[in-house]
């Protein structure tokens, strides 16, 4: 049954937020631990698509017992019961969070991207353990919001980027460290995915009878359901849903650069993309990050650029000779690091080259131990290590990419970041895209 807010028991609420605060342990421990016997009681928002894949994984460790799935689309739900029929469901994610209270540890946020702030944020003020798909949010301002509120709860979370934990982002992120290349002046990284529309106007049609339509919209603006352009599969391209291409794919290809330099926030984003239509995304990308706070990896004035829908790099100068002579093509997706001793080119998802394959024939790569990133986050819920892709880094990186797909919109505009004041300095336009405005009836507190 679909609740509107006003059904929802906004007393019970702030009575679960209360009790929760109450039970508030200091310097970054999880206030919420698992429930008797060292068990994860988690509940699944968003359960069909990339959400049931995380489910799966989430549930396929020993310690996770689910206990609530939530999902607007009736299908998804009931597929996701017959997988854990002893899970109780609901349609709206802030009755679940109601009708559980204290009955519930953490959860997973695998919604479209608008979603992703509203759901995690309503989580963290609420107590609870978040693993929140990529991107981590829609907005800038969103970003910033849940890494702070996920500090002051002090509680687990981990963003679903889940090749961050695999051998051969680790492995990157290891040889950077180690200085096998030196500093590494600039990074080229790219993806041949477009996630755009430049079509005719959507049509209206009806709404499918399992879906609720307006739980699915949630903060954003009442629009007529369009078949094909929205749910299930297609939000992505549409500027109010997703966060296109860069929002898919650049939060994976950037994540091992932003993670193996120790990148902050960038000074300045200069776009050279094609004009995007008014309410999609851009056919193809090219954005240029500038970060002149040095960091031990890099040189002065490192630069990044991001290409995406066929869109890539001049690699003229680049070293790509193979042992035998032959120049090496590029992958659909990846990234290049291009240091003061050499160069590694970082395939999605594949292994680092090192770079001029003969100056580094003889030279060692130990690969880095493979991890689960969906159990790295439901052991650190219960007490073990701490996960590496929390909100305290995952936030600022989302910042950045989605500063990106701001400039996007400005093509030739140098937009000048300054983080700490959240601004876009000089540039009313792009600075009004950090935040936006959440349909009444679906604000949620801190954001």
């Amino acid at each position: 049954m679909t609740l509107p807010l006003t059904s929802v028991n906004r007393r019970k609420l702030l009575q679960c937020g209360s009790a929760a605060a109450a039970g508030l342990l200091t310097f970054g421990v999880p206030r919420v631990r698992a429930a008797a016997n060292d068990r994860l009681r988690l509940a699944g928002i968003g359960v069909g698509g990339m959400g049931g894949s995380d489910l799966a994984s989430l549930s396929s460790h020993g310690n996770v017992e689910v206990v609530g799935l939530c999902d607007v689309d009736a299908g998804n739900l009931a597929s996701a019961g017959e997988k854990h029929p002893g899970a109780k469901r609901f349609t709206d994610f802030r009755e679940m969070f109601a009708s559980f209270g204290d009955s519930i540890d953490a959860v997973h946020v695998s919604t479209p991207d608008h979603t992703h702030a509203p759901a995690a944020m309503t989580a963290l003020n609420l107590g609870k353990h978040v693993y929140c798909q990529k991107p981590l949010t829609h907005d800038v301002f969103e970003s910033r919001q849940l890494r702070l509120e996920a500090a002051k709860a002090g509680v687990v979370t981990q963003m679903g980027t889940q090749i961050h934990s695999t051998t051969p982002y680790r492995t990157a992120v290891k040889l950077v460290q180690a200085g096998t290349i030196g500093k590494v002046r600039e990074v080229h990284s790219w993806s041949d995915k477009t996630w755009g529309y430049d079509g005719p106007a959507p049509e209206a049609g009806d709404v499918p009878e399992s879906l609720a339509w307006d739980l699915w919209l949630g903060t954003a603006a009442t629009r007529p359901f369009c078949p094909g352009h929205y749910h299930p599969g297609n939000w992505r391209r549409w500027y109010d849903f997703g966060c296109g291409t860069m929002g898919d794919m650049a939060i994976h290809i950037l994540d091992p650069v932003f993670s193996a330099l120790a990148l902050g926030a960038p000074s300045e984003i200069v776009s050279a993309s094609s004009a995007p239509p008014p309410h999609s995304y851009g056919m193809q990308n090219e954005t240029r990050f500038t970060f002149t706070s040095k960091t031990p990896y890099t040189t002065n004035d490192f630069v990044l650029t991001w290409y995406d829908g066929g869109r890539k790099p001049d690699t003229t100068d680049w070293p790509l000779e193979t042992a035998d002579g032959e120049r090496m093509g590029l992958p659909g997706q990846g990234s290049m690091f291009l240091g003061e001793k050499g160069a590694i080119l970082l395939p999605h998802v594949g292994m680092p080259v090192l770079l001029p394959t003969a100056q580094f024939a003889d030279t060692e790569v130990e690969a880095a131990p493979n991890g689960n990133h969906y159990h790295l986050f439901v052991d650190a819920c219960l007490g073990g290590a701490p996960t590496t892709c929390g909100f305290d880094y995952a936030g600022p990186l989302t910042e950045a990419v989605l500063l990106g797909t701001i400039a996007n919109r400005f093509p030739g505009d140098t937009l000048r970041w300054e983080p700490e004041a959240m601004k876009i300095s000089g540039h009313d336009a792009a600075q009004a895209l950090l935040r936006r405005q959440y349909r009444e009836g679906f604000e949620v507190k801190n954001l």
